[in-house]
């Protein structure tokens, strides 16, 4: 998760630029958000060296590719929190807007993934209002269930019920642990490896846990993998 003062230059650069039809200068930028001009070029300069801007002189600066992903990201999360705060614990419709603002820069990928799981599950929609359907928090995701033999992840989330949960725990299959596929099984389940214990899982419940992608496993020549 990148930090909330580049989240916050991001989100501006993006706003002065739709609603001005040009870059926004740094001096436009610094009005925005009440910090210097000496501050923002620094800022800006970082921005653009981490790809995330593009900056010309006496231009402006815009967003490339990369920033604009970022700052679709970032809103998806605001929608999603706004959603569950307003529609899941009733708040004020104004109140969870300004909450959101707050907890877009705070919260974990894997958190908002979980209000959206949530929502999903009770049938509220969680859409953003622009109707794109793409939700940024499970592109980097894959179920266990798809991850091919000898490849590792990090276990991100388990939407299993609560004994499930528990059995895997004593086993030590928890968040944050890391896994890797031994072999898939001809009737469907997956044998996994985690904190050197071998663990079978069938194929309903390896599809309700999600990891985060590693690199594959490779083996020496000839070795036997077992």
């Amino acid at each position: 998760m990148i930090g909330d003062r580049i989240e916050e230059y991001l989100e501006t650069i993006d706003s002065l630029g739709k609603s001005r039809g040009t870059p926004g200068k740094n001096k436009d930028i610094a009005e925005e958000l009440g910090f210097s001009q000496a501050s923002v070029s620094e800022m800006v300069q970082k921005l653009a060296d981490e790809g995330l801007v593009k900056h010309e002189p006496y231009h402006g600066t815009e967003l490339t590719n990369q920033g604009i992903l970022q700052v679709n990201s970032i809103r998806r999360k605001h929608h999603v929190i706004e959603k569950f705060l307003s529609d899941v614990l009733a708040l004020d419709p104004e109140v969870a807007h300004n909450e959101a603002c707050g907890l877009e820069h705070t919260l974990s990928d894997l958190v908002v993934e979980s209000m959206c799981n949530y929502l999903g599950n009770n049938n509220i929609d969680c859409k953003p209002a622009d109707g794109n359907e793409h939700c940024p928090f499970k592109e980097s995701y894959v179920s266990l269930a798809d991850l091919k033999e000898g490849y590792c992840g990090t276990v991100v989330m388990m939407t299993l019920s609560d004994p499930s949960k528990e059995r895997l725990s004593s086993l030590g299959m928890i968040t944050g642990e890391n896994i890797e596929v031994k072999r898939k099984q001809k009737q469907g389940s997956t044998s996994i490896l985690t904190r050197g214990t071998e663990i079978a899982l069938g194929n309903e419940i390896a599809k309700k846990i999600f990891v985060r992608l590693g690199m594959r496993k490779r083996y020496p020549r000839g070795k036997d993998r077992n």
